[in-house]
């Protein structure tokens, strides 16, 4: 017993210390800081020396029975049914990879390659029968029965359906619901306002809704097409407009299905409590939610890392085939989301090489049939893979342009010696989390910590907890989470030819659900010394509550109230410029009548048009002249013009000398904007 509240007052004053030790970090203190997140580090290897984790690995590899592991990796492959779904997904991959290159269509004067109907039949067909090939059921008729029997039979339907839900799984739907306040209230209102990276994606939507079927996006720099077909997908069948909404519902909804794939992964690496506070991070950190809600394609990275790893992960648990095929599939699929993307696959075959080095001889009952699952996993990675590989060797610089302008001097010269670049954007990217972030104020405040007071604390005392247990308990679980969190941060890390663009929270999105097992570490070690105590539910709770309520409430108000204040401040504000020109289309004039005047560095005309539901309204221009030249006078015609847009201005009032200019005033200070109004003459 004394042991025990020795553990729980340790494990307390640990997570006081580091949260104190953080806030002196954020006032600059950092000596007094260091001081105070030693004692905390302290502390926590004191409660670690007794600590009796056991993870999913560990309770797996102690079983004595080794059927869970042998029974699929032994099944033959040979049946006749197996060899004709093998030769007919060959040829239906071939045929996937010959017709998804249609370049019919131009767009901003570039070929764009296209899916076709044939091409797009004969890759799903490719897949599924791979699937049948190598698929090995795991229960037959007799089992399935027995389970439903079990869950579904046994339910008491005269009180209604009675459905059992344990503890996990009802905190878990808490933490769902959770998350979907997080990620989509005030979803229309937050972000407030497009740039014109979203003005570029809804061209795009738009061109699918119009009948085209690009396999890689053309237009700035090139993009991977998950999310345009996601986007257009909910615009015709959920009947979201083509706006900033549906970009954004499209990320968020995205985002949100992150939160069970990162309770999958950390219970399956972990147990159900690391599981469920895991999730709960996924849910309410400010880092996942505003990528989520900003509309571009970063969150596609973040999920597909974490159900990919979960498969990844149990492929190294159990070694069965399903597994294997099941991680292929998701890490190719993935690869049509985000750009770091392309470093999960990698990164997961890199995992289950150096599983099966240190395990070759005690935990590999079958080494050469994991080789072979491997190879499999492999080869469904690239037959997911098929159309946009096609793409890749047919514009391999239109392919790799993006990332390639980043890591060499494609577009930029690498000012000074590369590894020197390296190294020190490493170490900011070390830093990103507790000392100063992205500087980029679409998606931070520019340069506040990636997490909040109590989760930067919580980071700290996790990477100690990982770093402990891989050396002192048990290496597999502990390297898989700090390597690929490790590797997954690393695409931020390797802006060379752009050293400010480290650290870069979208580039790093990957790593998220690890950050957030990280995060669930301390508290499930904190949760474990409770033991057998007195009343422990009730001290859990309050301990849980001292801890997490204030992590909600900080990440709330971070997002949306500081954030949102900041990227209105900062955003260019397209919408209340679209307002005043649709109630002068309403009133006394008409669209056709309206017109933008640009100027350097401010509202992007596409923008406005896209806010006014006209995507083809193209009444916008840096000239007045070009919208000057109509003789009829007898119209109302209004002009929207930068109050600093002297040049403009004058030839709108030497065009119009009976004109007026009116300045409209913004929500954000500094935004407002003039509007030349020109009545229409009264004919003599």
């Amino acid at each position: 017993m004394f042991q025990q509240s020795k553990g729980i007052a340790f494990g307390a004053a640990a997570l006081a210390l580091a949260a104190a030790a953080q806030w002196s970090l954020n006032e600059r203190a950092v000596i007094p800081s260091l001081g105070l997140y030693g004692a905390a580090i302290a502390l926590v290897l004191s409660v670690l020396k007794h600590d009796t984790c056991t993870c999913g690995y560990r309770k797996c590899r102690s079983e004595t029975s080794p059927t869970p592991l042998v029974e699929s990796t032994t099944a033959k492959f040979g049946a006749p049914y197996q060899w004709l779904a093998l030769g007919a997904c060959v040829l239906c991959a071939l045929f996937a990879f010959t017709l998804n290159a249609d370049t019919s269509f131009l767009v901003s004067g570039a070929v764009e390659s296209q899916f076709t109907l044939p091409g797009v039949v004969a890759w799903f067909a490719s897949i599924i029968l791979f699937l049948i090939a190598f698929w090995q059921p795991e229960k037959d008729v007799r089992a399935w029965l027995d389970w439903f029997c079990t869950r579904v039979a046994h339910a008491d339907w005269r009180a209604g359906v009675n459905l059992c839900l344990s503890w996990t799984t009802l905190i878990l739907l808490a933490i769902l619901a959770l998350g979907a306040v997080f990620y989509f209230y005030r979803l229309d209102a937050t972000p407030a306002e497009m740039t014109s990276d979203h003005a570029e994606k809804l061209l795009d939507v738009n061109d699918i809704l119009a009948g085209h079927t690009p396999l890689f996006f053309n237009r700035n720099t090139g993009r991977e097409p998950l999310q345009f077909y996601l986007t257009a997908a909910l615009i015709k069948f959920a009947g979201i407009p083509l706006s900033h909404l549906a970009l954004k519902f499209g990320t968020a909804l995205i985002g949100f299905l992150t939160i069970p794939a990162t309770f999958l992964l950390a219970r399956e690496m972990f147990d159900d409590r690391v599981g469920l506070l895991a999730a709960f991070f996924a849910a309410v950190l400010h880092w996942p939610v505003t990528i989520a809600r900003m509309g571009l394609r970063y969150p596609c990275t973040t999920f597909f890392a974490a159900i990919s790893l979960y498969f990844v992960w149990r492929v190294i648990k159990y070694q069965k085939r399903n597994d294997f095929l099941m991680a292929g599939f998701w890490l190719g699929l993935g690869l049509y989301g985000y750009i770091p993307s392309r470093n999960v696959p990698l990164l997961a075959v890199g995992l289950c090489i150096l599983y099966a080095l240190m395990e070759w001889k005690r935990r590999l009952r079958s080494p050469y049939i994991f080789i072979l699952n491997l190879v499999l996993m492999v080869a469904l990675i690239v037959i997911v893979f098929l159309p946009l590989l096609r793409f890749s060797l047919d514009y391999p610089d239109m392919f790799w342009y993006r990332a390639l302008t980043r890591v060499a001097s494609t577009e930029k010269s690498i000012e000074g010696n590369a590894i020197l670049i390296f190294a020190k954007n490493l170490v900011n990217l070390a830093l990103m989390f507790n000392w100063r972030g992205d500087e980029v104020w679409v998606t931070n405040i520019s340069g506040q910590p990636t997490l909040d007071l109590i989760s930067g604390a919580l980071l700290i005392l996790g990477c100690v907890i990982a770093v402990y247990r891989l050396f002192r308990a048990d290496p597999i679980p502990h390297s898989f989470l700090l390597i690929s969190f490790v590797v997954l941060l690393s695409p931020s890390a390797l802006a060379l030819a752009f050293p400010r663009e480290n650290p870069s929270l979208v580039r790093t999105d990957g790593a998220i659900p690890l950050a957030a097992i990280l995060l669930a570490l301390p508290l499930a070690l904190l949760m474990q010394t409770f033991g057998s105590a007195a009343r422990p539910n009730a001290l859990k709770l309050v301990s849980l509550a001292l801890v997490l309520v204030p992590v909600i409430a900080l990440n709330y108000r971070w997002y949306f109230v500081e954030y949102d204040t900041s990227y209105r401040r900062s955003a260019q504000n397209s919408s209340e410029v679209a307002a005043v020109i649709r109630s002068f289309g309403d009133s006394i004039g008409s669209l056709e009548h309206a017109y933008f005047i640009g100027y350097p560095h401010w509202l992007d005309g596409r923008a406005v048009a896209i806010n006014l539901n006209d995507i083809q309204w193209k009444n916008f221009t840096l000239d007045a002249n070009e919208f000057l030249q109509d003789p009829d006078d007898s119209i109302n015609r209004l002009y929207i013009v930068h109050p600093h847009d002297v040049a403009n201005l004058a030839k709108l009032s030497q065009r119009y000398p009976w004109g007026q200019t009116i300045r409209f005033s913004a929500w954000t200070a500094e935004k407002d904007f003039a509007g030349f109004f020109a009545p229409a003459l009264s004919p003599h």
